[in-house]
């Protein structure tokens, strides 16, 4: 366990609502402001939301690293079956392996930045110049072979169409949204329960250990919200359980011909 794990959840949100927190407890107890509220609207209004957010997350992460998985051990197998194909050349199996590579390449930075379209008519561009390499060399493929390449070649791409789906689609907005708003309205909520239960007036031992609940309270929503927001984009490198794609991608070294 390294100390950015634990720090990772701090951010500009975590000041605003510790602040809020703070602020909103010291004015319910100057106003003596009380009223009676049942803390199960926290769990209807906050975290169940935030909870099917998280889980919603985490699953398109899993989804990630099966996809890219697939679309890894594919441009393996389309490489590998090209090669065993009788008659192949080493400089057509170097030519099919190295525009395969680069169209890894194409991928992999179209998933880590933000940019879509034009980098992804790239990838399709090299989609089809990789399918010609393949077609240009039909005469050599018996039907076994020739039926091999292209179904391997069709498994490639839709692996690839599909990690495009997971980036473009996130976990439904609104909800995120939602969350966070409540979440900043959760003082409002909670620290009124809070000044209700105490017996004491002014600025005590019961305030430092009501003010404290009601700090972890806050801290503990926004962290969770916080993660659920780490983990939403997992190509982009930012978070500490995104994809690892630098130790998953094909090296050059796995060429055959070396």
């Amino acid at each position: 366990m390294n100390l950015y794990s634990l720090t990772s959840v701090f951010n500009y949100r975590m000041v605003i609502i510790l602040i809020e927190t703070i602020i909103i407890y010291f004015l319910y107890d100057y106003y003596q402001i009380r009223f009676q509220l049942d803390f199960t609207i926290m769990s209807v209004a906050i975290v169940f939301p935030l909870v099917f957010s998280i889980t919603s997350a985490y699953q398109r992460r899993q989804d990630s690293i099966n996809e890219f998985s697939i679309f890894r051990n594919k441009i393996i197998d389309l490489s590998n079956i090209f090669y065993s194909v009788n008659d192949t050349k080493k400089r057509d199996y170097e030519e099919l392996f190295s525009s395969l590579l680069e169209l890894q390449k194409l991928f992999v930075s179209y998933l880590k930045n933000s940019s879509e379209e034009n980098s992804y008519k790239n990838i399709r561009k090299k989609r089809k110049e990789i399918f010609l390499i393949i077609d240009s060399y039909k005469d050599i493929y018996n039907e076994r072979e020739k039926d091999s390449l292209i179904r391997v070649k069709n498994e490639l791409f839709q692996s690839a169409e599909k990690l495009r789906g997971v980036k473009l689609h996130a976990t439904p907005i609104s909800l995120r949204n939602y969350c966070l708003i409540f979440i900043y309205l959760s003082p409002f909520l909670f620290n009124t329960q809070l000044i209700v239960e105490k017996s004491t007036f002014g600025f005590g031992l019961e305030s430092i250990i009501s003010l404290s609940i009601s700090i972890v309270v806050s801290f503990i929503l926004i962290a969770l919200y916080n993660v659920q927001d780490y983990i939403e984009n997992p190509f982009d490198q930012k978070g500490l359980d995104d994809l690892k794609i630098s130790e998953m991608d094909v090296s050059s070294y796995e060429s055959l011909s070396k």
